[in-house]
């Protein structure tokens, strides 16, 4: 996850970034919903240039941030800070913003140029499991921004590039289990500059994710090295997580809230269904979720952020207690069965729809 300290040690970085491009919109499938880049506001300024408010909703994605877990592979926003690409993805999802693709599919992104190193060429890549950390393909980007190492006289300008959808991929990110994330981005200096959006595959069937079939396949080197960062970061973002919760901290961010709010546009908030995951008693697991039980209250964007942090947790107690059970229940019997189902079902529950990131884009590569 990446830490509130390693984002205050760059605050500089931050004020330095004085280009950028926003992605306002990309249209896949005809008839489909246009999908618009994480975290764009549509009520920031278009007619200027200035750092704000002109270029609060620009992404900014840069690897070394991503390799140190300051951000994910969408990288930041100067405004919101880190982009979390599951959250961003049920959001979209929940609104119906998401962009429909098949293979060989062109997808027409509207990018809004602000100012000079907000300009071409631009490269997008795809993450086909949406928000697990794995760049699995380049993508041929066609009619690119007009630029030379990301520089051009253009400003407050709208360009529209086109993205092509590779013939073979699986899209099996987010709860609908047929969404990749989309990520492009330039090469200036003082970026690189981009966005990523979500597109939902139509040609293949939605993916069912089970806990074992996950690939969790990381190095101890890389386990220790997070664990390590961890360590020195937790103090100040323990104390930034404070300050962001104080009246000072809550005044100012809902002062954001109402600009950005104030046409209107609000969060879209639905209901998580609940599901039940069937376990072989005794036997090897065959955990696939089956039929909608009864929706939690109060799901919506605020459940999706809790399954995001409580993720890996949730499963590692429902493979750990649906064990147990298993164990109970064939030296117990019945009841000893019905402890095991209740402990994984628990845990299951537990599971939120997205994994969280918690190492360096190299290291995933390595590690799947």
């Amino acid at each position: 996850m990446p830490s509130f300290a390693s984002l205050l040690s760059t605050a500089a970085l931050v004020a330095l970034a004085q280009g950028h491009a926003v992605f306002l919109n990309a249209q896949g499938e005809t008839g489909s919903p246009a999908s618009r880049g994480f975290q764009v506001s549509l009520d920031i300024a278009r007619n200027c240039t200035s750092i704000n408010p002109c270029q609060q909703d620009t992404t900014i994605i840069r690897d070394n941030e991503i390799k140190n877990n300051v951000v994910n592979e969408c990288g930041r926003t100067e405004l919101t800070g880190n982009i979390d690409i599951g959250e961003n993805t049920e959001n979209a999802l929940a609104a119906k913003q998401v962009t429909q693709v098949k293979a060989g599919s062109k997808v027409s992104v509207t990018v809004h140029q602000v100012n000079a190193d907000g300009a071409g060429p631009y490269t997008c890549d795809l993450i086909e499991a949406g928000n697990n950390g794995v760049i699995s393909q380049n993508l041929t980007v066609l009619d690119n921004i007009p630029g030379v190492n990301g520089f051009s006289q253009a400003r407050t300008q709208q360009f529209n590039i086109t993205v092509v959808m590779p013939q073979n991929f699986s899209c099996s990110g987010s709860s609908a289990g047929n969404v990749c994330t989309v990520r492009c981005r330039n090469n200036a200096l003082a970026g690189p500059f981009g966005g990523c959006f979500p597109v939902q595959q139509t040609d293949t069937a939605a993916k069912v994710n089970t806990a074992a079939g996950v690939d969790t396949n990381i190095s101890t080197e890389a386990v220790l090295k997070q664990v390590k960062d961890d360590q020195a970061d937790f103090p100040a973002a323990v104390a930034a997580n404070q300050q962001a919760g104080s009246r000072e901290g809550l005044a100012a961010a809902k002062k954001v809230d109402d600009i950005l709010n104030a046409n209107g546009a609000t969060l879209v908030s639905l209901a998580a269904p609940t599901q039940t995951v069937s376990v072989l008693l005794g036997g090897n697991p065959a955990a696939v979720p089956t039929a909608t039980a009864t929706p939690a209250v109060g799901g919506g964007a605020g459940a999706g952020r809790g399954g995001n942090n409580n993720n890996n947790g949730g499963q590692g107690r429902g493979q750990q207690g649906g064990n147990n059970g298993q164990g109970r229940g064939q030296q117990g019997g019945n009841n000893g069965q019905g402890r095991g189902q209740q402990a994984g079902n628990a845990g299951a529950r537990n599971a939120g729809p997205s994994r969280r990131r918690h190492l360096s884009q190299a290291e995933m590569r390595g590690a799947y």
